[in-house]
């Protein structure tokens, strides 16, 4: 399964989980664009909405879920060769929780508040790595991105940012996936009926041949072999 899903999921099970009921749902592949007309434009970390504009309408269909949390993949934002490990690359990858609670928590309101649900989400995923091969999250900008009113009050909706990395290894130069059971990641192409490698074979034994210093003849042999399973 790709990373990016898997993160994904992990991120939207821990906030269900953690929340409770300060929320409706928490859902994710949700776009932003649905939601209030803007974009995440992951790349810089920066939307559309800039201080001299108004904030735009939420989307009406979503502006009656709230409170909710919704969690977008931004993707893989950078990759580089990793510097320890040969035939490693770093990818570099943002992912961003969509906030969306009222404007103001008062006493008439039984709800946490938008900005007492942005602390929960950055408290609860703020170094976590899930159990996966990952660096953990690192929070990152905080964004107002839309606002609208129900029910007389207004609600708000702002983008919790966190950045990861992990290393993706790499074919060696001419070869094919060579997936070893269904599990494998590469094991997309197989279902897919893509070229593959033969899987590598498990070591059984190596033999080791000594001799003396510039002497061809072996003088003693050795074999290590594999143990038998117990």
């Amino acid at each position: 399964m790709s990373m990016l899903i898997s993160l994904q999921t992990a991120i939207a099970d821990r906030l269900h989980q953690g929340l409770g009921h300060m929320v409706r749902e928490v859902a994710a592949d949700l776009d932003e664009t649905a939601l209030c007309g803007l974009q995440l434009a992951h790349g810089d970390y920066a939307s559309r909405l800039t201080p001299g504009q108004s904030s735009p309408a939420i989307n009406p269909q979503a502006l009656a879920r709230l409170p909710a949390v919704w969690t977008v993949a931004g993707g893989i934002t950078a990759s580089q060769p990793s510097a320890s490990q040969r035939q490693r690359y770093k990818a570099n990858a943002l992912f961003t929780v969509i906030v969306g609670d009222r404007l103001q928590a008062d006493a008439s309101y039984s709800g946490a508040g938008v900005w007492q649900l942005v602390y929960a989400v950055r408290r609860l995923l703020a170094s976590q790595d899930f159990g996966l091969a990952v660096n953990p999250l690192v929070p990152e900008k905080v964004r107002p991105l839309g606002q609208s009113p129900r029910d007389g009050q207004p609600w708000s909706l702002v983008a919790c940012d966190f950045s990861t990395y992990w290393l993706d290894e790499a074919l060696d130069n001419g070869h094919w996936p060579a997936p070893l059971k269904d599990s494998d990641a590469d094991a997309l192409f197989s279902r897919f009926g893509g070229r593959l490698d033969d899987p590598s074979k498990n070591w059984q034994s190596t033999q080791l041949n000594f001799s003396l210093a510039g002497k061809p003849d072996v003088k003693a042999q050795d074999v290590v072999s594999q143990p038998a399973p117990k």
